[in-house]
Protein backbone atom coordinates (compact mmCIF):
# COMPACT_ATOMS: atom_id res chain seq x y z
CA UNK A 1 0.00 0.00 0.00
CA UNK A 2 2.79 2.58 0.84
CA UNK A 3 4.32 1.80 -2.65
CA UNK A 4 0.87 2.46 -4.53
CA UNK A 5 0.66 5.76 -2.33
CA UNK A 6 4.10 6.58 -2.53
CA UNK A 7 4.83 6.10 -6.29
CA UNK A 8 1.82 4.05 -7.94
CA UNK A 9 0.52 7.04 -10.14
CA UNK A 10 4.07 8.17 -11.49
CA UNK A 11 4.65 4.62 -12.42
CA UNK A 12 1.37 4.06 -13.76
CA UNK A 13 1.42 7.68 -15.49
CA UNK A 14 4.78 6.18 -17.19
CA UNK A 15 3.52 3.20 -18.49
CA UNK A 16 0.57 4.63 -20.09
CA UNK A 17 2.43 7.34 -21.75
CA UNK A 18 5.06 4.30 -23.10
CA UNK A 19 2.02 2.56 -24.25
CA UNK A 20 0.69 5.40 -26.56
CA UNK A 21 4.02 5.71 -27.87
CA UNK A 22 4.84 2.30 -28.85
CA UNK A 23 1.58 2.08 -30.73
CA UNK A 24 2.16 4.79 -32.69
CA UNK A 25 5.49 3.70 -33.31
CA UNK A 26 5.15 0.28 -33.52
CA UNK A 27 1.95 -0.92 -34.41
CA UNK A 28 0.68 -3.94 -34.74
CA UNK A 29 1.50 -5.11 -30.96
CA UNK A 30 -2.08 -3.49 -29.78
CA UNK A 31 -2.37 -6.66 -27.45
CA UNK A 32 0.60 -6.14 -25.00
CA UNK A 33 -0.24 -2.40 -25.88
CA UNK A 34 -4.18 -2.52 -24.34
CA UNK A 35 -2.31 -4.43 -20.93
CA UNK A 36 0.51 -2.49 -20.48
CA UNK A 37 -1.50 0.63 -21.18
CA UNK A 38 -4.57 -0.90 -18.61
CA UNK A 39 -1.77 -1.97 -15.64
CA UNK A 40 -0.34 2.01 -16.21
CA UNK A 41 -4.51 3.04 -15.58
CA UNK A 42 -4.94 1.12 -12.56
CA UNK A 43 -2.06 2.26 -10.89
CA UNK A 44 -3.11 5.89 -11.70
CA UNK A 45 -6.40 5.40 -10.53
CA UNK A 46 -5.17 3.53 -7.14
CA UNK A 47 -2.55 6.11 -6.29
CA UNK A 48 -5.26 8.97 -6.90
CA UNK A 49 -7.84 7.05 -4.32
CA UNK A 50 -4.96 6.66 -1.87
CA UNK A 51 -4.02 10.04 -1.87
CA UNK A 52 -7.37 11.33 -1.95
CA UNK A 53 -6.87 13.82 1.00
CA UNK A 54 -3.94 15.44 -0.21
CA UNK A 55 -5.02 15.44 -4.11
CA UNK A 56 -8.80 17.29 -2.39
CA UNK A 57 -6.46 19.52 -0.48
CA UNK A 58 -4.22 20.56 -3.38
CA UNK A 59 -7.51 20.85 -5.38
CA UNK A 60 -9.33 23.41 -2.71
CA UNK A 61 -5.42 25.77 -3.00
CA UNK A 62 -4.81 29.10 -4.69
CA UNK A 63 -1.97 27.38 -6.76
CA UNK A 64 -4.82 24.83 -8.12
CA UNK A 65 -7.40 27.54 -8.77
CA UNK A 66 -4.49 29.33 -10.44
CA UNK A 67 -2.84 26.40 -12.25
CA UNK A 68 -7.25 25.93 -13.24
CA UNK A 69 -7.22 29.38 -14.68
CA UNK A 70 -4.03 28.79 -17.19
CA UNK A 71 -5.45 25.46 -17.86
CA UNK A 72 -8.73 26.68 -18.81
CA UNK A 73 -6.58 29.26 -21.35
CA UNK A 74 -4.75 26.83 -22.73
CA UNK A 75 -7.40 24.59 -23.97
CA UNK A 76 -9.42 27.97 -25.15
CA UNK A 77 -6.23 28.31 -27.25
CA UNK A 78 -6.22 24.89 -28.45
CA UNK A 79 -9.90 24.74 -28.98
CA UNK A 80 -9.43 28.04 -31.13
CA UNK A 81 -6.69 26.22 -33.53
CA UNK A 82 -8.71 22.96 -33.95
CA UNK A 83 -11.61 24.95 -34.70
CA UNK A 84 -9.15 26.99 -37.32
CA UNK A 85 -7.70 24.00 -38.60
CA UNK A 86 -11.39 22.10 -38.85
CA UNK A 87 -12.33 25.39 -41.23
CA UNK A 88 -9.23 25.64 -43.01
CA UNK A 89 -9.22 21.45 -43.81
CA UNK A 90 -12.91 22.35 -45.30
CA UNK A 91 -12.43 25.56 -47.21
CA UNK A 92 -9.15 24.65 -48.47
CA UNK A 93 -6.84 28.46 -49.87
CA UNK A 94 -3.82 28.75 -50.90
CA UNK A 95 -1.72 31.99 -51.14
CA UNK A 96 1.38 33.12 -53.07
CA UNK A 97 2.97 36.17 -52.00
CA UNK A 98 6.46 35.53 -53.98
CA UNK A 99 6.53 38.81 -56.41
CA UNK A 100 6.42 36.60 -59.67
CA UNK A 101 3.93 33.89 -58.56
CA UNK A 102 6.95 31.36 -58.57
CA UNK A 103 4.95 28.98 -56.51
CA UNK A 104 1.46 29.24 -58.47
CA UNK A 105 0.13 27.96 -61.35
CA UNK A 106 -0.47 30.69 -64.53
CA UNK A 107 -4.35 31.90 -64.84
CA UNK A 108 -4.71 29.66 -68.48
CA UNK A 109 -3.61 26.81 -66.72
CA UNK A 110 -5.82 26.99 -64.04
CA UNK A 111 -8.74 27.10 -66.87
CA UNK A 112 -7.83 24.34 -68.36
CA UNK A 113 -7.68 21.89 -65.22
CA UNK A 114 -11.27 23.32 -64.06
CA UNK A 115 -12.83 22.57 -66.92
CA UNK A 116 -11.58 19.22 -67.93
CA UNK A 117 -13.73 17.24 -69.98
CA UNK A 118 -12.90 13.43 -68.66
CA UNK A 119 -10.46 12.19 -66.23
CA UNK A 120 -6.12 12.52 -67.16
CA UNK A 121 -3.84 10.33 -66.12
CA UNK A 122 0.14 12.02 -65.75
CA UNK A 123 2.40 8.83 -65.71
CA UNK A 124 5.71 9.79 -64.88
CA UNK A 125 8.83 7.78 -65.32
CA UNK A 126 11.25 8.72 -62.93
CA UNK A 127 13.71 7.01 -60.68
CA UNK A 128 13.34 7.15 -56.76
CA UNK A 129 17.08 9.38 -56.71
CA UNK A 130 16.22 11.73 -60.22
CA UNK A 131 17.23 15.03 -59.04
CA UNK A 132 14.32 16.76 -60.87
CA UNK A 133 11.67 14.55 -59.67
CA UNK A 134 11.01 16.95 -56.54
CA UNK A 135 10.46 19.77 -58.89
CA UNK A 136 7.48 17.93 -60.62
CA UNK A 137 6.00 15.93 -57.71
CA UNK A 138 6.06 19.56 -56.34
CA UNK A 139 4.48 21.06 -59.94
CA UNK A 140 2.02 18.10 -60.26
CA UNK A 141 0.75 18.32 -56.44
CA UNK A 142 -0.44 21.87 -57.81
CA UNK A 143 -2.84 20.54 -60.59
CA UNK A 144 -3.88 18.23 -58.86
CA UNK A 145 -4.82 20.77 -56.30
CA UNK A 146 -6.94 22.15 -58.81
CA UNK A 147 -8.87 19.62 -60.64
CA UNK A 148 -9.96 15.81 -58.95
CA UNK A 149 -10.08 14.40 -62.70
CA UNK A 150 -6.32 14.48 -62.93
CA UNK A 151 -4.87 11.26 -61.76
CA UNK A 152 -0.68 11.25 -61.18
CA UNK A 153 1.46 8.04 -60.87
CA UNK A 154 4.96 8.15 -60.70
CA UNK A 155 6.62 4.93 -61.87
CA UNK A 156 10.66 3.43 -61.60
CA UNK A 157 11.95 2.24 -64.81
CA UNK A 158 14.67 0.21 -62.87
CA UNK A 159 11.95 -1.47 -60.52
CA UNK A 160 9.48 -1.36 -63.06
CA UNK A 161 10.29 -3.09 -65.89
CA UNK A 162 7.03 -4.55 -66.86
CA UNK A 163 5.35 -1.19 -67.10
CA UNK A 164 8.41 0.91 -68.42
CA UNK A 165 8.44 -1.76 -71.43
CA UNK A 166 4.46 -1.51 -71.97
CA UNK A 167 5.08 2.15 -72.20
CA UNK A 168 8.16 1.78 -74.36
CA UNK A 169 9.79 3.82 -72.43
CA UNK A 170 13.35 4.52 -73.87
CA UNK A 171 14.46 7.37 -70.88
CA UNK A 172 14.42 8.60 -67.74
CA UNK A 173 12.71 11.24 -66.80
CA UNK A 174 9.40 10.41 -69.56
CA UNK A 175 6.02 11.82 -68.90
CA UNK A 176 3.20 10.10 -70.41
CA UNK A 177 -0.32 11.92 -70.41
CA UNK A 178 -2.83 10.08 -71.36
CA UNK A 179 -6.95 10.72 -71.82
CA UNK A 180 -9.51 8.07 -73.35
CA UNK A 181 -7.60 7.05 -76.66
CA UNK A 182 -5.14 9.98 -76.73
CA UNK A 183 -1.75 9.84 -75.61
CA UNK A 184 0.86 12.90 -75.14
CA UNK A 185 4.74 12.68 -74.39
CA UNK A 186 7.06 15.27 -73.15
CA UNK A 187 10.39 14.96 -71.61
CA UNK A 188 10.22 18.58 -69.98
CA UNK A 189 8.76 18.97 -66.65
CA UNK A 190 7.71 22.38 -67.32
CA UNK A 191 3.95 24.15 -67.08
CA UNK A 192 4.40 24.86 -70.66
CA UNK A 193 4.91 21.19 -72.09
CA UNK A 194 2.09 19.73 -69.15
CA UNK A 195 -0.30 22.17 -70.14
CA UNK A 196 -0.39 21.48 -73.63
CA UNK A 197 -0.42 17.78 -73.36
CA UNK A 198 -3.31 18.27 -71.24
CA UNK A 199 -5.06 20.15 -74.06
CA UNK A 200 -3.71 17.64 -76.95
CA UNK A 201 -5.51 14.67 -75.08
CA UNK A 202 -8.34 16.38 -74.32
CA UNK A 203 -9.08 17.76 -77.33
CA UNK A 204 -10.51 15.33 -80.14
CA UNK A 205 -10.41 17.57 -83.19
CA UNK A 206 -7.58 18.02 -85.66
CA UNK A 207 -6.85 21.76 -86.13
CA UNK A 208 -4.93 22.40 -89.08
CA UNK A 209 -3.44 25.93 -89.73
CA UNK A 210 -2.56 26.81 -93.66
CA UNK A 211 0.16 29.13 -94.58
CA UNK A 212 -0.34 30.53 -98.25
CA UNK A 213 2.63 30.22 -100.46
CA UNK A 214 3.10 31.66 -104.44
CA UNK A 215 3.06 35.45 -103.95
CA UNK A 216 6.35 36.15 -102.18
CA UNK A 217 4.99 35.16 -98.57
CA UNK A 218 7.15 34.22 -95.99
CA UNK A 219 8.40 30.76 -96.20
CA UNK A 220 7.70 28.02 -93.29
CA UNK A 221 10.62 25.53 -94.21
CA UNK A 222 13.40 28.89 -94.05
CA UNK A 223 15.25 28.66 -90.62
CA UNK A 224 17.32 32.37 -91.69
CA UNK A 225 16.03 35.09 -90.76
CA UNK A 226 13.15 35.66 -92.89
CA UNK A 227 11.83 32.35 -92.40
CA UNK A 228 8.84 31.07 -90.23
CA UNK A 229 10.73 27.94 -89.01
CA UNK A 230 10.22 29.04 -85.14
CA UNK A 231 6.82 29.88 -85.42
CA UNK A 232 6.17 26.43 -87.28
CA UNK A 233 7.82 25.03 -84.48
CA UNK A 234 6.07 26.25 -81.88
CA UNK A 235 2.64 26.06 -83.23
CA UNK A 236 3.62 22.02 -83.78
CA UNK A 237 4.12 22.11 -79.97
CA UNK A 238 0.97 23.26 -79.32
CA UNK A 239 -0.02 20.29 -81.33
CA UNK A 240 -1.32 22.42 -84.63
CA UNK A 241 -1.00 20.62 -87.71
CA UNK A 242 0.65 23.49 -89.89
CA UNK A 243 1.22 23.27 -93.90
CA UNK A 244 1.73 25.40 -96.75
CA UNK A 245 -1.76 26.36 -99.42
CA UNK A 246 -1.30 26.50 -102.76
CA UNK A 247 -4.63 28.72 -103.67
CA UNK A 248 -4.55 27.70 -107.00
CA UNK A 249 -5.60 24.05 -105.80
CA UNK A 250 -8.60 25.43 -104.06
CA UNK A 251 -9.42 26.40 -100.34
CA UNK A 252 -9.50 22.96 -98.28
CA UNK A 253 -12.04 21.88 -96.12
CA UNK A 254 -10.09 21.29 -93.43
CA UNK A 255 -8.92 24.90 -92.67
CA UNK A 256 -9.11 26.00 -88.85
CA UNK A 257 -7.21 28.84 -89.97
CA UNK A 258 -5.53 30.48 -92.82
CA UNK A 259 -2.52 32.78 -92.33
CA UNK A 260 -1.21 35.05 -95.00
CA UNK A 261 2.31 36.48 -94.32
CA UNK A 262 3.71 38.83 -95.57
CA UNK A 263 2.73 38.97 -99.81
CA UNK A 264 5.20 40.61 -102.12
CA UNK A 265 3.39 39.97 -104.98
CA UNK A 266 -0.52 40.38 -106.02
CA UNK A 267 -3.68 37.01 -106.13
CA UNK A 268 -5.56 36.33 -108.99
CA UNK A 269 -9.07 37.43 -108.73
CA UNK A 270 -9.74 34.23 -108.19
CA UNK A 271 -8.00 33.87 -105.48
CA UNK A 272 -9.78 36.83 -103.87
CA UNK A 273 -12.58 34.97 -103.71
CA UNK A 274 -12.15 32.34 -102.86
CA UNK A 275 -10.67 33.99 -99.76
CA UNK A 276 -14.11 35.95 -99.64
CA UNK A 277 -16.12 32.77 -99.99
CA UNK A 278 -13.91 31.50 -97.18
CA UNK A 279 -14.01 34.40 -94.67
CA UNK A 280 -18.42 34.78 -95.16
CA UNK A 281 -18.34 30.88 -94.09
CA UNK A 282 -17.15 31.30 -90.82
CA UNK A 283 -13.49 31.06 -91.72
CA UNK A 284 -10.67 32.42 -89.55
CA UNK A 285 -7.26 34.66 -90.84
CA UNK A 286 -4.47 36.02 -89.84
CA UNK A 287 -3.27 38.67 -92.38
CA UNK A 288 0.17 40.39 -92.08
CA UNK A 289 0.74 43.36 -94.57
CA UNK A 290 3.95 45.04 -95.13
CA UNK A 291 4.86 48.98 -95.54
CA UNK A 292 5.26 49.80 -100.08
CA UNK A 293 3.06 45.88 -100.64
CA UNK A 294 -0.34 45.98 -102.11
CA UNK A 295 -1.49 41.99 -102.55
CA UNK A 296 -4.59 43.07 -103.80
CA UNK A 297 -6.79 41.95 -100.70
CA UNK A 298 -7.95 45.67 -99.99
CA UNK A 299 -11.47 44.51 -101.19
CA UNK A 300 -11.81 41.74 -98.87
CA UNK A 301 -10.65 43.71 -95.15
CA UNK A 302 -13.01 46.73 -96.68
CA UNK A 303 -16.25 44.38 -96.35
CA UNK A 304 -14.94 44.38 -91.93
CA UNK A 305 -14.60 48.08 -92.18
CA UNK A 306 -10.64 47.45 -91.72
CA UNK A 307 -7.54 48.22 -94.22
CA UNK A 308 -4.08 48.65 -93.92
CA UNK A 309 -2.56 51.93 -94.62
CA UNK A 310 -0.34 53.61 -97.05
CA UNK A 311 2.18 54.88 -93.77
CA UNK A 312 5.19 54.07 -92.02
CA UNK A 313 5.34 54.02 -88.43
CA UNK A 314 8.17 56.20 -86.73
CA UNK A 315 8.90 55.82 -82.46
CA UNK A 316 11.11 57.58 -81.02
CA UNK A 317 10.90 55.02 -77.91
CA UNK A 318 12.63 52.57 -80.13
CA UNK A 319 15.88 54.52 -79.80
CA UNK A 320 15.88 54.09 -75.58
CA UNK A 321 15.93 50.34 -76.72
CA UNK A 322 18.91 50.98 -78.78
CA UNK A 323 16.99 50.76 -82.13
CA UNK A 324 15.88 52.54 -84.84
CA UNK A 325 12.97 54.95 -85.33
CA UNK A 326 11.32 52.26 -87.55
CA UNK A 327 11.14 49.71 -85.19
CA UNK A 328 8.07 50.61 -83.56
CA UNK A 329 7.54 49.21 -79.69
CA UNK A 330 4.39 48.72 -78.10
CA UNK A 331 4.36 48.61 -74.66
CA UNK A 332 2.95 46.63 -72.09
CA UNK A 333 0.20 49.02 -71.78
CA UNK A 334 -0.45 49.37 -75.36
CA UNK A 335 -2.57 46.39 -75.51
CA UNK A 336 -6.58 45.90 -75.33
CA UNK A 337 -7.51 45.08 -71.66
CA UNK A 338 -10.75 42.59 -72.69
CA UNK A 339 -9.67 41.15 -75.99
CA UNK A 340 -9.09 36.90 -75.08
CA UNK A 341 -5.69 37.86 -77.30
CA UNK A 342 -4.66 41.01 -75.45
CA UNK A 343 -6.06 40.39 -71.89
CA UNK A 344 -3.71 39.28 -70.04
CA UNK A 345 -0.53 40.13 -72.36
CA UNK A 346 1.67 42.17 -70.71
CA UNK A 347 5.24 42.19 -72.77
CA UNK A 348 6.48 44.81 -74.97
CA UNK A 349 6.57 43.65 -78.79
CA UNK A 350 8.41 45.31 -81.99
CA UNK A 351 7.72 45.41 -85.56
CA UNK A 352 10.49 46.25 -87.55
CA UNK A 353 9.05 48.60 -90.56
CA UNK A 354 5.21 48.53 -90.03
CA UNK A 355 1.85 50.31 -91.50
CA UNK A 356 -0.99 51.55 -89.16
CA UNK A 357 -4.03 49.65 -89.33
CA UNK A 358 -7.31 51.40 -89.73
CA UNK A 359 -10.69 50.63 -88.14
CA UNK A 360 -13.38 52.54 -90.37
CA UNK A 361 -15.42 54.60 -87.88
CA UNK A 362 -18.70 53.30 -89.72
CA UNK A 363 -18.65 49.39 -89.20
CA UNK A 364 -20.20 46.77 -91.79
CA UNK A 365 -23.81 45.34 -89.79
CA UNK A 366 -22.52 42.97 -87.27
CA UNK A 367 -18.65 43.58 -87.33
CA UNK A 368 -17.02 43.85 -84.17
CA UNK A 369 -13.34 45.45 -84.44
CA UNK A 370 -10.76 45.84 -81.24
CA UNK A 371 -7.56 47.95 -81.77
CA UNK A 372 -5.11 45.01 -80.23
CA UNK A 373 -1.91 46.71 -80.37
CA UNK A 374 -0.94 50.72 -80.38
CA UNK A 375 2.53 52.05 -80.45
CA UNK A 376 3.69 54.36 -77.51
CA UNK A 377 2.46 58.21 -77.51
CA UNK A 378 5.44 59.52 -78.94
CA UNK A 379 4.98 57.81 -81.73
CA UNK A 380 3.35 58.76 -85.41
CA UNK A 381 2.63 57.24 -89.05
CA UNK A 382 3.47 59.46 -91.77
CA UNK A 383 2.43 59.15 -95.52
CA UNK A 384 5.08 56.24 -97.35
CA UNK A 385 5.96 58.19 -101.17
CA UNK A 386 8.80 55.06 -101.79
CA UNK A 387 11.33 56.40 -99.71
CA UNK A 388 12.27 53.10 -98.07
CA UNK A 389 12.65 51.70 -101.47
CA UNK A 390 15.81 53.88 -101.11
CA UNK A 391 16.81 52.78 -97.06
CA UNK A 392 16.46 56.35 -96.10
CA UNK A 393 13.17 57.90 -94.79
CA UNK A 394 13.30 61.74 -93.70
CA UNK A 395 11.10 61.81 -90.61
CA UNK A 396 8.48 64.35 -90.73
CA UNK A 397 6.65 64.30 -87.35
CA UNK A 398 3.51 66.36 -87.41
CA UNK A 399 2.34 64.65 -90.12
CA UNK A 400 0.19 61.78 -90.59
CA UNK A 401 -1.38 59.73 -87.56
CA UNK A 402 -0.68 60.93 -84.23
CA UNK A 403 0.34 58.35 -81.61
CA UNK A 404 -0.61 56.55 -79.93
CA UNK A 405 -0.77 54.43 -83.55
CA UNK A 406 -2.73 51.10 -83.90
CA UNK A 407 -0.70 48.38 -85.29
CA UNK A 408 -3.02 45.35 -85.06
CA UNK A 409 -6.54 45.15 -85.19
CA UNK A 410 -9.17 42.25 -84.74
CA UNK A 411 -12.37 41.58 -86.01
CA UNK A 412 -15.62 39.64 -85.51
CA UNK A 413 -18.70 38.95 -87.26
CA UNK A 414 -21.64 36.32 -86.68
CA UNK A 415 -21.93 34.46 -90.03
CA UNK A 416 -25.67 35.42 -90.41
CA UNK A 417 -24.87 38.95 -90.46
CA UNK A 418 -22.28 38.28 -93.14
CA UNK A 419 -22.67 38.42 -96.86
CA UNK A 420 -24.31 35.00 -98.11
CA UNK A 421 -22.32 32.46 -99.60
CA UNK A 422 -21.70 31.94 -103.17
CA UNK A 423 -22.42 28.14 -102.64
CA UNK A 424 -25.25 27.24 -100.85
CA UNK A 425 -24.69 24.27 -97.88
CA UNK A 426 -25.03 20.66 -99.03
CA UNK A 427 -27.11 19.92 -96.06
CA UNK A 428 -29.51 21.44 -93.46
CA UNK A 429 -26.85 20.18 -90.96
CA UNK A 430 -23.74 21.93 -92.38
CA UNK A 431 -25.92 24.58 -92.61
CA UNK A 432 -26.92 24.71 -88.99
CA UNK A 433 -23.14 24.78 -88.42
CA UNK A 434 -22.48 27.51 -90.33
CA UNK A 435 -24.70 29.54 -89.19
CA UNK A 436 -23.59 29.07 -86.05
CA UNK A 437 -20.47 29.95 -86.62
CA UNK A 438 -18.10 33.31 -86.27
CA UNK A 439 -15.62 35.30 -89.03
CA UNK A 440 -12.32 35.83 -87.00
CA UNK A 441 -9.86 38.20 -88.75
CA UNK A 442 -7.11 39.67 -87.35
CA UNK A 443 -4.73 42.12 -89.09
CA UNK A 444 -1.22 43.41 -88.97
CA UNK A 445 0.43 46.18 -90.11
CA UNK A 446 3.60 44.30 -90.52
CA UNK A 447 4.99 40.39 -91.04
CA UNK A 448 8.22 40.89 -89.37
CA UNK A 449 7.83 40.40 -85.91
CA UNK A 450 6.66 36.29 -86.61
CA UNK A 451 9.68 36.13 -88.74
CA UNK A 452 12.60 33.82 -86.88
CA UNK A 453 14.88 37.23 -86.80
CA UNK A 454 12.04 38.91 -84.25
CA UNK A 455 10.36 35.51 -82.74
CA UNK A 456 12.27 35.42 -79.92
CA UNK A 457 12.55 39.42 -79.63
CA UNK A 458 10.57 40.01 -76.01
CA UNK A 459 7.05 39.13 -76.35
CA UNK A 460 6.74 38.83 -80.29
CA UNK A 461 6.25 34.73 -80.23
CA UNK A 462 4.08 35.14 -77.59
CA UNK A 463 1.62 37.39 -79.23
CA UNK A 464 1.94 35.38 -82.25
CA UNK A 465 0.79 32.41 -80.84
CA UNK A 466 -2.05 33.97 -78.56
CA UNK A 467 -3.36 35.19 -81.88
CA UNK A 468 -3.08 31.62 -83.77
CA UNK A 469 -4.81 30.72 -80.84
CA UNK A 470 -7.79 33.05 -80.42
CA UNK A 471 -8.54 31.99 -84.59
CA UNK A 472 -8.72 28.23 -83.71
CA UNK A 473 -11.17 28.88 -80.99
CA UNK A 474 -8.75 27.87 -78.37
CA UNK A 475 -7.96 30.65 -76.08
CA UNK A 476 -6.97 28.45 -73.62
CA UNK A 477 -3.99 27.46 -75.78
CA UNK A 478 -1.25 29.55 -74.89
CA UNK A 479 2.18 30.34 -74.44
CA UNK A 480 3.01 30.22 -70.70
CA UNK A 481 6.41 32.32 -70.01
CA UNK A 482 8.66 30.32 -67.74
CA UNK A 483 9.05 32.52 -63.99
CA UNK A 484 12.27 33.89 -63.37
CA UNK A 485 13.40 35.04 -59.79
CA UNK A 486 14.88 38.30 -59.40
CA UNK A 487 17.65 38.54 -57.07
CA UNK A 488 16.78 41.13 -54.41
CA UNK A 489 19.75 42.86 -52.61
CA UNK A 490 19.20 45.28 -49.22
CA UNK A 491 22.12 47.34 -48.33
CA UNK A 492 21.90 49.02 -45.18
CA UNK A 493 24.29 51.46 -43.94
CA UNK A 494 26.00 51.38 -40.37
CA UNK A 495 23.30 53.23 -38.60
CA UNK A 496 20.82 50.90 -39.83
CA UNK A 497 22.76 47.87 -39.00
CA UNK A 498 23.37 49.15 -35.41
CA UNK A 499 19.08 49.63 -35.45
CA UNK A 500 17.96 46.16 -36.80
CA UNK A 501 20.98 44.27 -34.77
CA UNK A 502 19.19 46.53 -31.48
CA UNK A 503 15.44 46.13 -32.35
CA UNK A 504 15.49 42.83 -33.35
CA UNK A 505 18.09 40.43 -32.95
CA UNK A 506 18.64 42.13 -29.34
CA UNK A 507 15.55 43.99 -27.68
CA UNK A 508 13.13 41.53 -29.05
CA UNK A 509 14.10 38.42 -26.95
CA UNK A 510 15.41 40.27 -23.93
CA UNK A 511 11.68 42.03 -23.82
CA UNK A 512 10.24 38.70 -24.01
CA UNK A 513 12.26 37.41 -21.67
CA UNK A 514 11.54 40.14 -18.97
CA UNK A 515 8.08 40.18 -19.57
CA UNK A 516 7.85 36.31 -19.34
CA UNK A 517 9.53 36.18 -16.05
CA UNK A 518 6.85 39.41 -14.43
CA UNK A 519 4.10 36.77 -15.27
CA UNK A 520 6.00 33.84 -13.53
CA UNK A 521 6.77 35.68 -10.33
CA UNK A 522 3.27 37.47 -10.72
CA UNK A 523 2.09 34.19 -10.47
CA UNK A 524 4.45 32.40 -7.78
CA UNK A 525 2.61 35.10 -5.42
CA UNK A 526 -0.94 34.27 -6.27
Amino acid sequence: MKFLRGIGWGLGAILLALAVVVNGMVPGHGTYVLVVGAFGLALVLAGLLLNRDRVTAALQGKKARAAGASAGYALTVLAVIVLVNFLAARHHKRFDLTENKAFSLSEQTIKILESLPREVTVTAFYREAEPTRQKLEDLLAEYRYHSPKLTVRYIDPDTHPGDAKRYSIAEYGTIVVESGKNESRTNTPDEESLTNALIKVTKDRERIVYFTTGHGERDLSVSERNGLSLLKGELEKQHYTVKPLVLSQGMPQDATVVVIAGPQKSFLEAEIRMIQEYLQKGGHMLYLQDPETDPGLGSVLAAYGVSVRNDVVVDKVSRLFGGDYLVPLVPADGYDEFHPITKTFRFQTFFPIASSVEIKSALPTGVTATKLAQTSPLSWAQPDSGELKTGHLTLKEGTGLKGPVPIAAAVTRKVDQASPPAVQPASTKEAESKSAAEVRLVVFGDSDFLSNGYFNASGNGDLALNVVAWLAEQEDLVSIRPKTSLPRILILSPVEVRLYFWSIVALAPVTIAIVGIGIWWRRKKL
